[in-house]
C-alpha cells in the first residue's frame, strides 16, 4: 500500500491485481542445486522443461493463516467438523490402519488434518506412500506443498498423469505418480496443481494494513482519512509535456492529487471527477475512514471484509465466534445442518473417495466412500427427543 499526503488528508492505495502479481508471484525453484537421493531419473534439461510451476505461491498461500485469525479459525473449523473421527468399516482397511506407520503424525487423525490443512489453505495437500525394503505399502508420511514439484507426464491415452520430485535440504527425490496421493482444488490456472484462498487474499492483505494502521495510530497518533482501493486492474501512468515541452512520466498518484484538488463540494452538492486506468475492467473505491469520529469507516470496512471471508470458507460465523447483531441466545441449528450437507460432507466423501481409490489400487479390496466414516456433525445438534425417534425409527 502507498500512503500519500492531499491537502491535509491521509490517503491510502491499494491495487488489488498489483498485489496478487508481487506478493503471491510463483517462487521458481532451481533443482539444478539439488543433488538427487536415488535413481536419476530427469536430466538437468529435462526438469526446465516438463517441471510445472505452480500458479502462485504455495508458500504465501500457507502463510495466510498466520496473518488473519478469522481465516485461521475458518480453516480450523473445516477440519474439525471434517474429522471429527477417522474410524474405517473394511476388516482389511481396519487392520492396515493399526499396524500402519505415521512419522511426521501421531496417528492417522492428525495425519489426514495436516492433508486437509494444505488441500484448503493452498488447494493442495500430498501425501507419500512409504514402502518397506520388499516394496510393500506400510504407512503414510505428509508433503508440504511448497517441497515438492509436478512433474509433466502423460499415459498411454493421452490423460494427464503427473510424476513428483520431492526437494528439502539440498536434496531431491523423483517420486513415480502412483506413490503420491494428491488432492487438489481445480483451476482454470492449471491443469497440475490446485488453486485455494486466492480470491480472499486481497481481503487479508486489508485487514493486515488496517491492524498496521490502527496499531501506528495507537502508537503515533497516525491517522488514515481516506482509503482507496483500486479492483481489476491498475491505475493509468503515461507520458506527457510539462510547461517547457519535456516529456515526462506522471504517476498514477500524481494524477489523483491533481483531480482531488481540483474537486470542490459541500453537504449539498458534490463535483465528479474522473481517473483513468490501462484496464476497462478496473473499479476504484474510495472509503472514508476517520471522517466521522476516530475509527470511522474502518470498522465497517472490517467487518465487510471478514463477512467476505466467511462466504468463501462458506462457514457459519458463530462457529469462529463472530457475534451477529439480533442472533445473540438464537439457535444455530438449521445454520449447522446446512453447513454440514452442503460443506462439509461433499469434503468429507472427497477425502473418502481418494483414499479409497488409492487402497483399491494396491490391494484391490473393493473399497467405496462408504467404508470411511469421518462422524456426523449433525448428530452433535440433534435434541433428546429427535435421538429417542431415530432410535426407534431404526429399531
Amino acid at each position: 500500500m502507498k500512503v500519500r499526503r492531499i491537502g491535509s488528508h491521509n490517503l491510502g492505495i491499494l491495487s488489488g491485481l498489483e498485489l496478487i502479481e508481487k506478493n503471491y508471484k510463483t517462487e521458481p525453484v532451481d533443482l539444478s542445486k539439488y543433488t538427487y537421493v536415488g535413481a536419476k531419473k530427469l536430466s538437468k534439461a529435462q526438469e526446465k522443461k516438463t517441471v510445472v510451476l505452480p500458479p502462485v505461491s504455495m508458500a504465501k498461500l500457507l502463510g495466510l493463516t498466520d496473518v488473519d485469525e478469522y481465516h485461521e479459525a475458518c480453516i480450523s473449523a473445516l477440519i474439525h467438523t471434517s474429522l471429527m473421527q477417522v474410524e474405517v468399516k473394511n476388516a482389511n482397511l481396519k487392520q492396515w490402519f493399526n499396524r500402519a506407520e505415521f512419522p511426521e503424525n501421531e496417528d492417522p487423525a492428525s495425519l489426514l488434518a495436516e492433508f486437509l490443512r494444505y488441500y484448503l489453505t493452498c488447494g493442495n495437500g500430498f501425501l507419500l506412500k512409504m514402502r518397506n525394503a520388499k516394496g510393500e505399502w506400510v504407512g503414510l508420511e505428509r508433503i508440504l506443498p511448497n517441497q515438492i514439484m509436478i512433474v509433466e507426464n502423460y499415459d498411454q491415452y493421452g490423460f494427464f498423469k503427473p510424476d513428483y520430485i520431492h526437494f528439502k535440504n539440498a536434496k531431491k527425490k523423483y517420486f513415480d505418480g502412483n506413490e503420491v496421493i494428491h488432492i487438489k482444488k481445480s483451476t482454470h490456472k492449471s491443469n497440475a496443481w490446485g488453486l485455494a484462498c486466492l480470491p480472499i487474499a486481497i481481503n487479508i492483505e486489508l485487514l493486515k494494513e488496517i491492524k498496521t494502521f490502527d496499531y501506528n495510530n495507537f502508537r503515533n497518533g497516525l491517522l488514515v482519512d481516506y482509503f482507496m482501493i483500486v479492483e481489476g486492474g491498475t491505475l493509468k501512468e503515461d507520458i506527457i509535456e510539462d510547461e517547457n515541452g519535456n516529456e515526462v512520466m506522471t504517476d498514477a498518484f500524481t494524477e489523483i492529487e491533481r483531480v482531488l484538488s481540483q474537486a470542490r463540494g459541500n453537504s449539498k452538492s458534490h463535483t465528479t471527477i474522473l481517473i483513468e486506468t490501462e484496464n476497462k475492467d478496473a473499479r476504484i473505491r474510495l472509503e472514508p475512514l476517520r471522517q466521522q469520529d476516530r475509527d470511522g469507516g474502518f470498522t465497517t470496512l472490517k467487518k465487510d471484509i471478514r463477512e467476505g471471508i466467511f462466504a468463501y470458507h462458506r462457514v457459519p460465523a458463530r462457529i469462529v465466534s463472530q457475534v451477529i447483531p439480533g442472533q445473540l441466545g438464537g439457535d444455530n441449528k438449521s445454520d449447522m445442518i446446512m453447513f454440514y450437507h452442503f460443506v462439509v460432507k461433499p469434503l468429507q466423501k472427497r477425502l473418502a473417495m481418494i483414499l479409497a481409490k488409492e487402497f483399491n489400487i494396491e490391494y484391490s479390496w473393493g473399497l467405496s466412500a462408504s467404508d470411511f466414516d469421518f462422524g456426523t456433525l449433525t448428530d452433535i445438534v440433534e435434541t433428546d427427543d429427535e435421538k429417542l425417534f431415530k432410535n426407534l425409527r431404526n429399531n
